[in-house]
């Protein structure tokens, strides 16, 4: 018997208080959860426990019902003796003597784990739906100003023109939950972990084919209404980098300035200022990281891919050169790479990527060129300084 009470003292966790709520006995497992001895626990108030977050009408309501001779049973935040917080789900029971409630036993089990999943998903749903809401919105607006647009000539071209605009809201959505999935990826490792990973799976393949619709229809013609400033393009380069860090990590290792790209880089370690639309440079920047990774896939072996970045001055001009070694562009196509539909793509992607990242240079008044070089191709990308 003796056994069989030491072996409820250690996983089962209970306490017992007296009418006024002071506390008369824990269990072992009661002090692993709060992180209270059971010296320290005994003859307190067990509003010890109480966290601050957890309102005095909640507990009226509870006292009143045990108070009744019913028992309660239901979440509660607690407060541990380090201060952290933790969950619990509770039943609490009245005990009578000589018809009397003399005291009251409660017996919790510790859901820390099941809340803070519940919080993170509520969390990531609500982001999603914000930002699809946001997306929608500006797509509508698009919708509308390109109809009134002189400049579209074909269906096509006005297909592509509102498509491209979608890019823009879809880039911050893909952003923030990369970002936020990499918030993720640094937690301990855990089956809570595991399993928001596993549901961001499913996220990433709805934005995926958003994207691929995007990247299907991209504008061949539009004005854009967004100011020109003082841009840090070293800047630019490291914000597409980390949006794009999430598929780059899988496919290669990225050097910029010949130093190993991470997430902590400086986007100010270099000030190389020019007067540009600096979305809209973020963006060329992802286009041609991303073409590079769809190329570089094609490499078996993740050790042999490359792709190198490098960010130069002169007196007048900031270069810019983003090179792989994914084989280069065919010959047959390599004049007319910026050109639209033309792309060595096997699949996704209707070569319209590059034809808008020429424009959007040409708009910044900059240049982009494109050739080979050994055994992969090299972007060029030049503007002024101001």
């Amino acid at each position: 018997m003796n056994d069989l009470i030491k072996l409820i003292d250690k996983y089962v966790a209970r306490s017992v208080t007296d009418t006024s709520g002071k506390i008369l006995s824990v269990s072992e497992a009661f002090c692993k959860i709060c992180k209270y001895s059971k010296e320290e626990l005994i003859g307190r108030d067990h509003s010890i426990l109480r966290h601050q977050d957890m309102e005095t009408s909640f507990f009226k309501n509870l006292w009143a019902t045990i108070q009744s001779g019913n028992s309660w049973e239901g979440k509660i935040k607690n407060l541990a003796k380090d201060g952290s917080f933790y969950w619990v789900y509770a039943n609490i029971e009245p005990n009578y003597k000589n018809g009397k409630i003399t005291t009251y036993t409660a017996i919790r089990k510790d859901i820390t784990d099941t809340v803070l999943l519940e919080e993170l998903n509520e969390t990531l749903n609500e982001k999603i739906k914000s930002e699809v809401a946001k997306s929608t919105e500006q797509l509508e607006f698009i919708q509308k100003e390109q109809l009134k647009s002189v400049k579209l000539s074909s269906i096509g071209a006005l297909a592509a023109g509102i498509t491209h605009e979608i890019n823009t809201p879809l880039t911050y959505i893909k952003g923030n939950f990369e970002m936020m999935k990499y918030d993720i990826e640094q937690l301990p490792e855990s089956e809570i972990r595991d399993n928001i990973l596993s549901d961001t799976e499913i996220i990433t393949d709805g934005i995926n084919r958003i994207t691929n619709i995007v990247e299907s229809m991209k504008e061949v013609s539009h004005t854009s209404n967004e100011a020109k400033e003082e841009v840090n393009i070293f800047n630019t380069l490291v914000t597409a980098l980390i949006v794009s860090n999430n598929r780059a990590k899988q496919v290669t290792k990225i050097n910029l300035n010949n130093k190993l790209f991470t997430m902590d880089r400086n986007k100010n370690e270099l000030q190389m200022l020019a007067k540009v639309q600096e979305q809209r440079i973020e963006q060329v920047w992802i286009i041609i990281i991303t073409n590079a990774l769809d190329e570089l896939v094609k490499i078996h072996e993740y050790d042999k891919r490359m792709l190198n970045i490098d960010i130069t001055s002169t007196k007048e001009k900031i270069i810019i050169e983003i090179s792989d070694n994914a084989g280069g562009i065919d010959d047959k196509i390599i004049e007319n790479i910026f050109e639209p539909f033309v792309s060595t793509k096997v699949s996704g992607g209707i070569g319209i990527g590059l034809n808008i990242a020429k424009k959007i240079i040409e708009e910044n008044n900059g240049t982009i060129v494109a050739k080979n070089i050994q055994n992969g191709a090299l972007f060029r990308v030049e503007f002024n300084i101001i």
